[in-house]
């Protein structure tokens, strides 16, 4: 057929032949066939979509979780009367919940790729009012997340970026000077890991100075001279307040005020950041969030007659800790759990909960900021699917939580904010 129909020619040209319309027509002719045939497809795109406020949204996922508040009501009460019609019913409730909690969280995901564009002309300006030439890169730009968290992130990132503007990336003539690209790198990437998402900005720049960094830590008395310190704990002075080695105060940087607060906003997201840097070579920052705020995975524990919920998330491992546990440490928060020291926080003490522990206790594993960390409890009861509430404005300032549950059977349940517990802990220790 394409042999046969390969010498004919298009209806519009055997007409201009014939002299029968002008060539201009038959122009004028095809652009308005293509116009009617791109409306029709926007005018079907616009019909296959809908426009919602983000408020009806915001109701919807609140009715979703006292939704799911009462499935777990409806499923402590069928376990308790024993009934297998109650029972059968309060599963088919739990599933259907479940869906209804995921499709409704699905709704608010957006493309982190908004925040990402913005970011390309304040990188831009900064170098060019540096004198430095710096190239963006982006991947992962369709990676989506829940909108307030988009929203919240935005300025944490653009502390960072600056940072590597400012700090990180060198001149052009002192690249060429050292074999490096006379245009510095700096990439920005978002990825899913589990629950979780990954953001990372990576700049192929001078890197952080450690010598520099211990110096003002020694200087402040962050660090004493004659202890050891591992790269990570060594990263990890930059996040304290007023913290700075810059030589200058600049409109960019110098006066130590930034990288504590970057840290404050990732921790109230319920995410972690990390710092990985090469002299010479660059510098990493990895900040992992949670996909959403709205409702979390949590692990169910209790002391005494007090229930609290750690996010799952960071959740490692559960193991026994003994009395005689507790003596061979001599006194100390550590625990020995499969060939590693282990430092842990006690939950009874640092909520200051009365009584007496029981012989056997449980110790909840949980990674963070890349180390293993320990939560003493009395039992752990399980997973549980937690509906986030705000403590209110008077509890804002509380330490140590980051919010609150209800239970099946009424009882509020703390959720435990485990960067800001350690974080305590570390400056009792360095106290």
């Amino acid at each position: 057929m394409d042999e046969a129909l390969k010498d004919k020619k298009f209806i519009g040209e055997i007409l201009v032949e014939k002299g029968l319309v002008s060539a201009s027509a038959v122009e004028s002719a095809l652009i308005e066939q293509n116009t009617i045939r791109e409306t029709a497809g926007k005018q079907e795109e616009a019909a296959s979509s809908i426009r919602v406020p983000a408020e009806r949204l915001d109701v919807l996922v609140n009715l979703v979780g006292e939704l799911v508040t009462v499935q777990a009501r409806l499923t402590q009460t069928a376990s308790t009367a024993n009934g297998a019609e109650l029972n059968a019913i309060a599963e088919e409730v739990e599933r259907l919940t479940g869906e209804l909690r995921d499709t409704t969280l699905n709704i608010r995901m957006l493309p982190i790729g908004t925040t990402f564009g913005r970011f390309k002309r304040l990188v831009r300006d900064l170098s060019r009012d540096l004198g430095k030439e710096i190239e963006l890169t982006t991947e992962g730009a369709e990676t989506e997340l829940d909108k307030t968290v988009i929203e919240k992130i935005n300025d944490p990132l653009v502390h960072l970026i600056r940072n590597s503007i400012d700090h990180g990336i060198e001149s052009p003539e002192e690249r060429v000077s050292i074999g490096k690209p006379r245009a510095g790198t700096i990439n920005l990437s978002a990825a899913h890991s589990g629950a979780n998402v990954l953001i990372q900005i990576r700049d192929d720049g001078k890197g952080l100075d450690k010598e520099a960094i211990l110096a003002k830590a020694i200087e402040r008395g962050l660090a004493s001279p004659s202890v050891e310190l591992t790269d990570k704990e060594l990263f990890s002075f930059i996040f304290h307040p007023g913290f700075s080695t810059a030589k200058e105060v600049t409109n960019v940087s110098g006066r130590g005020v930034g990288m504590d607060v970057v840290r404050r906003a990732i921790d109230a997201l319920r995410g972690s950041i990390t710092v990985q840097s090469e002299k010479g070579t660059g510098t990493t920052v990895s900040v992992t969030l949670p996909l959403t705020l709205a409702i979390v995975e949590g692990l169910l524990v209790a002391i005494k007659d007090n229930y609290f919920v750690l996010p799952l998330s960071i959740v490692e491992e559960c193991v026994e800790l003994t009395r005689e546990d507790v003596r061979e440490a001599h006194g100390k928060n550590v625990a020995y759990i499969r060939g590693e020291m282990v430092p842990y926080i006690r939950l009874r003490m640092a909520f200051s909960i009365s009584g007496e522990p029981p012989e056997i206790e449980q110790i909840v594993i949980a990674g963070c900021n890349g180390e293993r960390v320990g939560f003493v409890v009395d039992s752990v009861i399980g997973e549980h699917q937690t509906v986030i509430k705000n403590l209110g404005r008077l509890y804002r300032d509380v330490e140590g939580v980051s919010g609150a549950t209800i239970l099946g059977d009424g009882t509020v349940a703390l959720i435990v904010d485990i960067p800001k517990l350690v974080q305590g802990a570390e400056k009792e220790q360095h106290a």
